[in-house]
């Protein structure tokens, strides 16, 4: 499906230049509204997606509610949101810092999750049962309500509840722990890939039909095709990414 995401026209549609480890430049635009926490959450996690601040840039929590002409709660509430996104980190009494995301790190994330997650869901859509394609057709319909109202750090979190029913169904609890564990490490990689899908309109969710279909036929071999080919256009993708970030910012 494709979905739109949410943001604020009243936001500078440009930053200026910073430097690894910098701080943000004052500028001297502001917002004349309001901005509730989620505005802000959008407006931020797109910037940072879209590589505006370099990795390492220090974000100051007064200096950006002074950017966007709102008070500093909503942007330490957002500030704490992207820390659990993996897309900053927590500086304390500073404010946070942009995560450097690193290309070996990506390419050793999705080799794991490549021999790992495509097994468990051949595993799970063999033996799935009622309660388990239930539950993924439950957080397939909570993921699209969230990625039309543009919420993708939720629309991620129920992506996850959906491989979680499916996987589940394999009966290897340390199969599934282990691919949990995983997804810590992987996340800031996946808020990459979906905000970057979501702005350029794109589909971004095409694996759950397929892999719901498949668990509902039991089909083994389907499941396991729809998640290996998943995972090796999502490595790609977030690969492109990476190195156009590493180029805007040398």
């Amino acid at each position: 499906m494709t979905n739109n995401s949410r943001h604020s026209s009243a936001l500078p549609t440009a930053l200026p230049p910073v430097v690894p480890g910098s701080s943000v430049p004052r500028l001297e635009h502001r917002v004349t509204t309001s901005l509730l926490v989620d505005q802000v959450f959008d407006a931020l996690r797109s910037r940072i997606a879209r590589g505006e601040w370099a990795p390492g840039t220090l974000l100051r929590i007064r200096e950006i509610a002074t950017l966007l002409g709102t008070s500093e709660m909503p942007v330490r509430e957002a500030f704490r949101r992207l820390t659990q996104a993996g897309l900053l980190e927590a500086a304390p009494y500073k404010g946070a810092t942009v995560r450097v995301l690193s290309i070996d790190e990506l390419e050793h994330v999705y080799d794991v999750r490549l021999m790992l997650e495509p097994q468990a869901g051949r595993l799970g859509a063999l033996n799935a049962n009622e309660a388990a394609i239930a539950a993924m057709r439950h957080h397939r319909q909570l993921l699209e309500d969230a990625a039309d109202r543009g919420d993708v750090v939720e629309a991620v979190a129920q992506d996850e509840h959906f491989l979680t029913a499916l996987y589940e169904a394999s009966g290897n609890h340390v199969l599934v722990n282990t691919i949990r564990g995983l997804w810590d490490t992987c996340r800031p990689y996946k808020n990459l890939w979906v905000t970057n899908a979501i702005e350029r309109g794109m589909a971004t969710w095409t694996h759950l039909s397929p892999l719901l279909e498949a668990a509902e036929q039991h089909d083994a071999t389907a499941a396991f095709a729809v998640l290996e080919q998943t995972y090796q256009d999502a490595r790609a993708v977030v690969r492109q990414l990476l190195d156009t970030r590493s180029d805007k910012h040398q």
